[in-house]
Order: C-alpha cells, then structure tokens, then sequence
C-alpha cells in the first residue's frame, strides 16, 4: 500500500470487508489472493480482512529481548492496542473455507496477512515460499538527513512459530501459475462449487 493517504486506507478496507460481508449469503468459500503482494502498510489490508478472521491476536512482533507486540483482530479492524483503520463492527465468516495464495514476491506486510490466517481451522495455503521479508523496521534520522533503518522485532504465528526472516511455506506448494486452481480443487472437496 505505501504511502497512501489515511482516507484512501479506509476507504481500501472498508471495501474489502463490506464486499467480503455482502457476498457472504452467496458464497461458499473464499480465495484471498496474496501474489505480488510486496506490502506497505497492514493496517488497512488486516482491516479488510477482519470478517474472516477472529477476534484476537493474529500474530506478534517479538523483540530480541522476547518483548511481544501483539497484532490484534477487534470486532471493526485490526491494530496494535486499538484498531488502527475502523471499518465498522463486521459479521464474523467463520465457517467458510479460506484458500490463501501466496507467492515470491509475497512480502513485508503483506506476510503479515499471510501470517495472520496461518493456524486457523479451514485455512490453506496454496502456492510458492513468500519472500521471508518477516521482520519489523523503523527508520532514524541521522544528523546529515540520513536515516538508519533498524530492525527491531520479528514475525512470530499465532501459535508461537517464529517465522524469523526466513520464507512462510504453503501448506500446498505449486508454481504461482497453479496456486487458484489448486486452491480451487481444495475448496470443491470442501463442497464448494
């Protein structure tokens, strides 16, 4: 997402989960699709994401001291110790499978995502390793103008899995060609046509 305005990150996550609510009464199951995903900001693609995922944490940022940072779902959005985008409180999906795709270029914040549907019930992954860009930065400024990107935590699951820089692995690996219709067959055998 990057440096996109805060009513642009609202309006993106707000579409998503209206959409994702508005087609529940119609669907079956969902493929959320993460390839090319190279990230920017989570806030407003977790947001979006809040109907299909539970209340809760979703995933942490642990320093090298073990401090953890929790990366929480609310009932209107996701945030760290509050919701950060609102997209209003959401009907909860949680009875509908969820095919993720991912692929090399699925990075940064975007494996947040990735890493937020990972340990759920019902959930799958479907494609090639993601990039393994799972670690939290912050940039100081330098007294000639410069700034010193830091690393300061890394990624780790909702089941305490640190996924410290290294790729997030598909529980189905394909070519990033096959992913969908992977995914696909796996949501048909879960009576989803």
């Amino acid at each position: 997402m990057g440096a996109v305005s805060e009513e642009m990150q609202r309006h993106y996550a707000r579409t998503a989960a209206s959409g994702i609510v508005d087609a529940a009464d119609q669907t079956c199951g969902w493929i959320i699709d993460l390839r090319g995903n190279t990230g920017g900001t989570m806030y407003p693609m977790l947001s979006g994401m809040t109907p299909l995922l539970p209340n809760g944490t979703a995933m942490t940022f642990r320093t090298r001291t073990g401090a953890d940072t929790p990366v929480t779902i609310y009932e209107d959005g996701a945030g760290i110790g509050r919701t950060a985008i609102s997209v209003g409180v959401v009907t909860k999906i949680a009875d509908q499978p969820v095919a993720v795709l991912q692929d090399a270029e699925t990075a940064s914040s975007g494996e947040v995502v990735l890493a937020s549907f990972r340990g759920l019930d019902n959930i799958r992954s479907f494609g090639t390793n993601s990039a393994g860009y799972t670690s939290a930065n912050s940039a100081r400024p330098l007294f000639d103008g410069a700034l010193l990107v830091l690393t300061e935590s890394l990624y780790v699951d909702r089941n305490g899995m640190s996924l410290a820089e290294v790729p997030i692995l598909p529980d189905y690996v394909t070519s990033p060609e096959n992913a969908e219709e992977t995914a696909r067959a796996w949501l048909q055998d879960r009576g989803c046509n």
